[in-house]
């Protein structure tokens, strides 16, 4: 059998030749909240840690983890917390070790070479608790490892994809191209939406694919008109 390449797409605010869309809508993403208005809940995914303990746990899942997953629209039941936290806590904790420190996925080898091999096994884990399907195991896994892991869900595999549901080889070969180009684009995008380190180039891909998929874009480049 012949099998189709796999597909990859820019979402719209990339294809764009400057970056003043994506800056405007990567902005508004990430706009503090305000009442029942401003902003999205998502863009307090990445700097939520009302615990005060995230660098000191980057090995282990916590209550705070499971928090943050919740304001990117996802939940993570009872059951699976429960062995996150408690009675597989060990085991998640060393499938963490495996995958070793957040680095970025432009740097690395190819996905199905042996260094990602670690990043399969914590996926196909997460996956086999109850209940948590492939957008809430990207999300928890994207939580603890934010350069290296790309958020995936419907509107990302639609939008980028094609449908296709394949992202980390994909994307991987896509930030390495031409020197790196596209990543060194999304952290320029990073900047002139006036956002720090904390936020990964993944998650700036992540933000504007899910705001360009879902339609918000258009709210905000409307706005500017």
């Amino acid at each position: 059998m012949v099998q189709r390449p796999i597909q990859f797409e820019l979402p719209a605010s990339l294809r764009d030749p400057t970056d003043d869309r994506a800056a405007a809508v990567l902005a508004s993403y990430y706009r503090p909240l305000s009442g029942k208005a401003g902003g999205y809940t998502g863009g307090q995914f990445d700097a939520f840690d009302p615990s005060g303990t995230r660098s000191a746990s980057a090995n282990t899942f916590t209550a705070d983890d499971l928090v943050a997953v919740s304001l990117l629209s996802v939940d993570v039941p009872g059951r699976a917390a429960t062995q996150m936290l408690v009675t597989q806590r060990r085991r998640f904790e060393t499938l963490l070790e495996d995958i070793g420190p957040d680095r970025d996925l432009s740097a690395e080898g190819s996905v199905a070479e042996p260094n990602f091999r670690p990043a399969w096994e914590l996926w196909r884990a997460l996956a086999a608790l109850p209940r948590l399907g492939p957008t809430t195991v990207s999300k928890l896994m994207a939580r603890k490892r934010p350069r290296l892991i790309p958020i995936f869900d419907s509107v990302i595999d639609t939008t980028v994809l094609g449908g296709r549901g394949v992202l980390w080889a994909p994307l991987h070969a896509a930030l390495r191209e031409n020197d790196g180009a596209l990543h060194n684009r999304l952290l320029q995008v990073r900047a002139r939406a006036g956002l720090d380190e904390s936020i990964s180039a993944l998650r700036v891909f992540d933000v504007l694919a899910w705001m360009d998929g879902s339609g918000n874009s258009s709210n905000v480049t409307t706005a500017q008109s």
